[in-house]
């Protein structure tokens, strides 16, 4: 079996499967501060088979495309988006408990799985709404065009 990990399964202490294939994207090295005891576990991790890969430029381009479809490319940071590239990449399991990234990885079809916490049941696609005129827009922004209120994000219902 393949597994691509993100940060919050290495930072949460739980044993991560390396008789399996294990894969992080080098973002994932990046948020780990060096010198600290998760960086020495992640040294740890990569003495026993951890394998750094960078995901193709394609695969973070559809990742990319996807999460504006979703709504979810405001929640994504880049290390959750080559996570998300490098799950499609490998065609692995990604083991994670940012639900954002598990919201994207249903969506696409991607298999996930959850670690310390349950994973999401149904995906879900966000939207962007006037908190006082109610008015809806595609894109996020800071006021609203017409009233001048405060743009929120929400979750749309599938009615």
């Amino acid at each position: 079996m393949k597994y691509v990990v993100d940060t919050s399964v290495i930072l949460s202490g739980k044993d991560i499967p390396l008789t399996d294939e294990v894969y992080v994207p080098p973002s994932v090295l990046d948020e780990i501060k060096k010198g600290g005891r998760w960086y020495n576990k992640l040294k740890r991790l990569q003495a026993a088979g951890l394998k750094v890969v960078t995901p193709s430029g394609p695969c973070i381009e559809d990742v990319k495309k996807h999460s504006k479809k979703t709504g979810d490319f405001i929640r994504l940071s880049d290390t959750d988006v080559e996570v998300i590239a490098l799950g499609l990449h490998l065609d692995a399991v990604i083991l994670t408990d940012d639900y954002s990234i598990q919201n994207m990885a249903r969506s696409m079809g991607i298999s996930y799985r959850g670690m310390n916490m349950v994973e999401i049941k149904k995906e879900y696609r966000w939207g962007y709404r006037c908190a006082k005129c109610h008015r809806f827009y595609k894109e996020p922004a800071d006021d609203c065009r017409i009233c001048g209120g405060e743009i929120k994000t929400i979750r749309l219902t599938d009615d």
